[in-house]
C-alpha cells in the first residue's frame, strides 16, 4: 500500500512539471507501466523531442537530477546525456557505480519506438537505474519500450 501511494505521489508531482505527450499517449498508463516495469527510487526515465525539449519525466527526482557514472570514466545527469544523444544510435550500457561497492548503473538511450500505424514522432528516451539491484542497460531497454507500447506510442 505504501509503495502504491508513493507511485501515485510521484506521478502527480511529475505530471505537474512535464510537457504534453503526443496525442494518443496516455500519461497515467505510461507512468504506471514504467513504474511497474523498472520503477524504483533509483530509476529515471526521460523523453525529449528532436530539439531536446523535455516531453516527459518519470522516476526518482534525485536519480534524474544527480550526476551518475557515464560508464566512460565521467559523470553526467540524465537530461544532459539525453540531449547529447539526440538523433544518435541507441546505446545500452552497464558499469559499476562508485556510490557503493555493490552498486551498478544501467543506461538505455534511444529513439522512442513508433507503434504500427502511428506517425513518426522523432522522440528520444533515456532510462537509468543505479543501485544494488539496478538492471543491465539492455534489460532496461526491453522493459521501458514495452511500457511505451502499453501507453500508446
Amino acid at each position: 500500500m505504501r509503495r502504491l501511494a508513493l507511485v501515485g505521489l510521484t506521478a502527480l508531482g511529475l505530471s505537474a512539471c512535464s510537457a504534453k505527450l503526443p496525442d494518443g499517449v496516455d500519461e497515467s498508463i505510461l507512468t504506471q507501466a514504467v513504474g511497474k516495469s523498472i520503477g524504483s527510487p533509483s530509476t529515471c526515465v526521460v523523453i525529449a523531442d528532436a530539439d531536446g525539449k523535455l516531453v516527459w519525466r518519470g522516476g526518482g527526482y534525485i536519480t534524474c537530477s544527480r550526476n551518475l557514472p557515464d560508464c566512460e570514466g565521467g559523470q553526467v545527469t540524465a537530461e544532459t546525456l539525453l540531449k547529447v544523444s539526440l538523433g544518435k544510435p541507441s546505446r545500452f550500457i552497464s558499469c559499476p557505480s562508485p556510490a557503493a561497492a555493490a552498486n551498478t548503473v544501467g543506461w538505455a538511450i534511444g529513439p522512442v519506438p513508433t507503434g504500427e500505424g502511428k506517425p513518426p514522432r522523432r522522440l528520444t528516451y533515456f532510462a537509468v537505474m543505479e543501485g544494488g539491484r539496478a538492471l543491465p542497460g539492455l534489460e532496461i531497454k526491453d522493459r521501458v519500450e514495452r511500457a511505451f507500447k502499453k501507453a500508446g506510442f
